[in-house]
Parts: structure tokens; sequence; C-alpha cells
């Protein structure tokens, strides 16, 4: 359970997207996925999250303590929350929480979808530009959790 002293509530409090973008998020999002459907705008969504990571790429990391402060010094440039990286063997764990995906007090719909599309773009260009390969990408665990974001980072299906 959550306590007010948890630092995901502060962060909440106090970076939440700016209620002139929500609406426009959530009707950019509902008519991508409507109009060219869900997996060609998850695609899109994608590429956008590579571009951005070539736009700001990380400097190199020498380990992932290393990756994980690079990594939140980006994100918090950004205002897109925090990530924590889980070494799996096969995979590199991505826990990303406190990301702007909540929009509206119903956090259905596609918006959540949209966002976390970008975020496997972003840390799929971030990570290639580390030296990972090309093979390799950022996927979403649906399963994983139900407040943040989690990716799986390795080889694709």
């Amino acid at each position: 359970m959550q306590t007010p002293d948890d630092p995901r509530l502060a962060y909440y409090a106090e970076r939440q997207v700016a209620p002139q973008w929500r609406g426009f998020l959530a009707a950019l999002a509902g008519e991508l996925f409507e109009n060219v459907g869900a997996e060609a705008s998850r695609g899109f969504l994608r590429q956008m999250g590579e571009r951005m990571a070539r736009a700001a790429p990380l400097p190199p990391a020498e380990s992932l303590g290393d990756l994980s402060r690079l990594t939140n010094a980006r994100l918090a440039e950004m205002d897109w929350g925090l990530a924590a990286f889980e070494d799996h063997g096969q995979a590199l764990v991505i826990r990303h929480e406190a990301g702007p995906w909540r929009i509206a007090e119903d956090a259905e719909g596609p918006w959540p979808a949209a966002f976390a599309a970008v975020l496997e773009g972003l840390y799929s260009g971030w990570l290639r530009h580390q030296g990972a390969g090309a093979s390799l990408a950022a996927r979403l665990d649906l399963e994983a959790s139900e407040d943040a974001v989690v990716l799986s980072f390795g080889r694709l299906p």
C-alpha cells in the first residue's frame, strides 16, 4: 500500500499532464487507434519514441546503475516519470512509474496504451544507442503491474 511519504505520490502531485493537453491527447490517441488500428498505431508510436531517443540520446553508461541514473535524469528533463532496471538474464526489465499516462479520471481508453508504445520505442532507441543489437526491443508486459508501465527489453519473438 502506498503511503503519503511515497515519492511516486509526490511526483504525481507535482507533475500532472497540463490540463490544456489532456483532452487533446485523449482525442489524438482515440482517433489514431480507431482510424488506423491498434497495431499500426502502436508501430507508429514506437517510431515516435525511437525518434525521441535519437533526438535526446543517453550518454554512454558503464553499468546498470549508470543507465538508471542517466535515464532518470533524461526523464526528469521531460517530466516523464521514473525508471528502474532489473537484469533478468535473457531480458532487461524496465519499470516506468509516474509517467504522464493518467490524463483523465478514467485511466481506460487508448492513451495509456499509446504512451506505453512511445515508451517501447524510446527505451529501444536508448538501449540500442548503448550498444544493444537491432534484434532487441522493449515490449510492454501487460500482466506485470497495474500502477506502472513494465517493459521487457530482449529478443523479439
